[in-house]
C-alpha cells in the first residue's frame, strides 16, 4: 500500500482499460454508428443488423487486444438473498471466439476467430434450471438473453462478457435485471410527465436512476472456514459462542487493516478500477472481521451489475491469498450483520436531480416534488418496498445494529418535515431551508466541517443523505437489481399520480400538498429502534411485516399487481411467479440450515 508504483503504473493508470466503455466506443466506432447506438438507448429502437455487424467486429477486436479468447452472456437469474451470494448471483456459460466460415464450399467447413454479430447481442439457453416461479418447465424450457445496451461488456479472464436480460420464450422476466430495465423506462415515462407538467427543466430528453451501493463482509482465513459446515451450507454459523473481546468497545470500526485484507482489499480495487468501475472506499466495518467497499455512484443497471461483479472478483480474490469472504447478512449472531445501503437516486441528462435541494428555485422545486412523489410511493406501495428486502438472511438483520426496522418509513431530515407541515398547512413549495451549518472545533489548528443539510439517522430505512436516498435495509447478498427496481416503480407512481392531479386542473402546490397530506404518517424522524416505534407505526397505520413469510404474501396482492401492471415493470402472471420463487428460496434455505445443524450436533458434537 505505501510503496512506490512501478514504473509501469499502477491501478490509476490502469482505469477502465478493461471495459467497453463509453469513450472507448466512441473513439473506435464509425461517428454515425456510435449516434444511432446512442439514440437507441433513449428511444428504445433496435440496432440494425449493419450496425450490429460493425459494432460486433469492432468489439471483436477490442477483446483479442486484450487476450480474450471467448465471451459469454452475463445474467442474473431470481436466485439471491442468502440462498445464494456472491459469484451465484450472476450466470454465464463461456463460448470459444470462432464461428465456421459459411462461405466454404466443404461439408467439414474450416473455422475462424470471430465474434458472430448476431450472438452478441442475443442468445438462448434453457430456463427451466433456473427459479422461474412456473413460467418455464421441461417441455417449455426456451429462454433468451438480450444484451443490456446501457451496461457495457468487459474483458475479465480472458472472457468478454456482454450483461444481458433473461426473459422466457414468451418475453417473461425470469431474472433481476430486466425488472430494473423496465422500471428505468417507468421513471423515464412518468418523470418526463412531470417535468412538462410542473413546467421544469422542460428540456430534458432522458431521465435516469443512479445507485451507489456499500458492500460490507467479513473477511476470515479459508481453512477455518472450512472446518465449519454451517458456514459452508448456509454461509452463517448455526452455533457458537461469542469471544468476550468481540465488537465491545468499538475497536475495529476504521482501524487500520490488517496487511493480510489490507492486501486482498487493494487487489480487489485494482482489478475493479481496471474494469471500469470507480471504487472509492474501503475500510474496517465495527465487528472484527468486518470490511466495507464501495464505489462512487453511477446509473443503476451498471452500478448493479458492478456489485455482482465485486462480490465475484472479491471472492476469487480471498481464495487466491488463502481467505474466504463472507456475504450473508448475519455469518455470525451478536454483532454487526452485513448490509448493501443502496444510494438511490433520480435524475435529468441535462444534469437536474430530484432530491438535491439546489440553488436555484426550480431546483428547489423540484426537489420538494420529488419527495413528495417518494412519499406516496413508500406510503401506497409499503408492502412491496418491504418484499424489495425480505429473506431468510435479512430476517436475522433487520432491526438491530445499524440495520433499520422492518418497518418502512421515510427519513427527509427534521427540517424538512417542518417544510411538509408548512405546505400542509397552505404554505408554499418554496421555503425549505437547506443551509449547511459548521461543525467548530474551537481549536486554532481546526477548521470548521461543513455539516449536511440533514443530521444522519441510522435506523431510519429511508434516509435522505443531501442529495439522494440511502435504502438502508438491502441486505449484503441481494442482487440490487430488485430493490432499485422497486424504488423505481414506486417513484414512477409518485410521478403519475402527481401528473394526473395537474392535469385534472390542480395547481402545482396544491397537488404537492395533497400528496403530503395524505401520506404524512409515513414520514418519520425518530429513533427507529425504540420500543414505542412499532406501536407508532401501528397507531398510523404503517405495516411491520415483521418476518419475510409475513412480507411475501403482499407481493402479489390485487393492489401490488395493479402497480407493476400500470407501470409496465411486472405482468400478473411475472408478479405470481417471482413471489413464488422467493418463498422457495427461504423455504430452501431454511431447510439447509435445518438439515445442517441436525447433521452437525448428531455428527460433530
Amino acid at each position: 500500500m505505501f510503496g512506490s508504483s512501478s514504473q509501469k503504473g499502477d491501478e490509476l493508470t490502469q482505469m477502465s482499460s478493461l471495459i467497453f466503455d463509453d469513450n472507448t466506443m466512441k473513439a473506435r466506432l464509425p461517428s454515425k454508428v456510435y449516434a444511432r447506438f446512442k439514440e437507441a438507448l433513449v428511444t428504445g429502437a433496435p440496432t440494425s443488423e449493419d450496425d450490429q455487424k460493425v459494432i460486433a467486429e469492432t468489439i471483436f477486436k477490442w477483446a483479442r487486444e486484450l487476450g480474450a479468447v471467448a465471451f459469454a452472456h452475463w445474467f442474473f437469474p431470481m436466485r439471491g438473498g442468502s440462498g445464494a451470494y456472491g459469484s451465484m448471483c450472476g450466470a454465464c456459460k463461456m463460448d470459444t471466439l470462432i464461428d465456421l466460415d459459411w462461405s466454404s464450399a466443404e461439408a467439414t467447413k474450416p473455422f475462424h476467430a470471430t465474434l458472430p454479430y448476431e450472438r452478441l447481442f442475443v442468445g438462448e439457453t434453457d430456463g427451466s434450471s433456473f427459479p422461474n416461479g412456473g413460467l418455464r418447465a421441461t417441455h417449455t424450457a426456451a429462454a433468451f438473453t438480450t444484451w443490456d445496451r446501457s451496461s457495457p461488456c468487459f474483458v475479465i479472464d480472458r472472457v468478454l462478457r456482454i450483461p444481458c436480460a433473461f426473459v422466457t420464450h414468451l418475453g417473461a422476466s425470469i431474472d433481476e435485471k430486466t425488472p430494473l430495465l423496465r422500471s428505468n423506462d417507468a421513471v423515464h415515462k412518468q418523470g418526463l410527465r412531470l417535468l412538462k407538467n410542473i413546467k421544469i427543466c422542460t428540456d430534458a430528453k432522458a431521465i435516469h436512476s443512479f445507485l451507489g451501493w456499500e458492500q460490507e463482509f467479513f473477511i476470515i482465513p479459508a481453512a477455518m472456514y472450512r472446518k465449519r459446515p454451517d458456514l459452508l451450507n448456509c454461509g452463517r454459523t448455526l452455533i457458537g459462542k461469542l469471544p468476550q473481546r468481540n465488537q465491545v468497545g468499538d475497536f475495529n470500526y476504521f482501524a487500520p487493516l490488517c496487511k493480510q485484507v489490507e492486501t486482498l482489499l487493494f487487489n480487489v480495487s485494482a482489478l475493479m478500477l481496471k474494469l471500469g468501475v470507480p471504487m472509492a472506499v474501503l475500510h474496517n466495518e465495527v465487528a472484527p472481521g468486518q470490511h466495507e467497499m464501495s464505489p462512487i455512484y453511477c446509473q443503476s443497471t451498471f452500478s448493479a451489475d458492478n456489485n455482482v461483479l465485486f462480490m465475484e472478483v472479491l471472492e476469487r480474490e480471498a481464495e487466491k491469498l488463502g481467505l474466504h469472504a463472507l456475504l450473508h447478512e448475519k455469518p455470525f449472531a451478536g454483532i454487526n450483520g452485513n448490509g448493501k445501503h443502496n444510494n438511490w437516486s433520480i435524475g435529468t441528462d441535462t444534469g437536474m436531480n430530484f432530491f438535491y435541494p439546489g440553488k436555484t428555485d426550480e431546483a428547489r422545486e423540484l426537489f420538494v416534488t420529488g419527495i413528495a412523489c417518494l412519499a406516496y410511493g413508500l406510503c401506497q406501495h409499503n408492502e412491496v418496498v418491504r418484499c424489495a428486502v425480505a429473506h431468510a438472511g435479512n430476517d436475522h438483520r433487520l432491526g438491530a445494529q445499524e440495520a433499520p426496522p422492518a418497518i418502512i418509513s421515510l427519513y427527509p431530515g427534521t427540517g424538512f418535515e417542518a417544510h411538509v407541515d408548512k405546505i400542509i398547512g397552505g404554505g408554499p413549495i418554496l421555503g425549505y431551508k437547506a443551509e449547511k451549518a459548521t461543525a467548530d472545533p474551537k481549536a486554532a489548528a481546526a477548521m470548521p466541517a461543513v455539516c449536511g443539510v440533514e443530521d444522519r439517522n441510522r435506523t431510519a430505512p429511508f434516509p435522505f443523505c443531501g442529495n439522494r436516498f440511502e435504502f438502508r435495509a438491502v441486505g449484503s447478498s441481494q442482487n440490487c437489481s430488485f430493490p432499485i427496481a422497486i424504488c423505481n416503480t414506486i417513484m414512477a407512481s409518485g410521478m403519475s399520480v402527481l401528473s394526473s392531479l395537474i392535469e385534472g386542473g390542480m395547481s402545482h402546490r396544491d397537488a404537492v400538498a395533497k400528496m403530503f397530506k395524505e401520506n404524512r404518517h409515513v414520514i418519520f424522524t425518530g429513533n427507529g429502534y425504540s420500543a414505542e416505534w412499532p406501536e407508532e407505526a401501528q397507531r398510523r397505520g404503517l405495516p411491520n411485516l415483521h418476518t419475510t413469510p409475513v412480507a411475501l404474501a403482499t407481493f402479489n396482492s390485487p393492489k401490488a399487481k395493479e402497480l407493476f401492471k400500470s407501470m409496465g415493470v411486472f405482468s400478473d402472471e411475472e408478479c405470481d411467479a417471482r413471489t413464488e420463487v422467493m418463498f422457495e428460496n427461504y423455504t430452501t434455505t431454511l431447510n439447509i440450515e435445518v438439515g445442517t445443524l441436525l447433521d452437525m450436533v448428531e455428527t460433530g458434537i
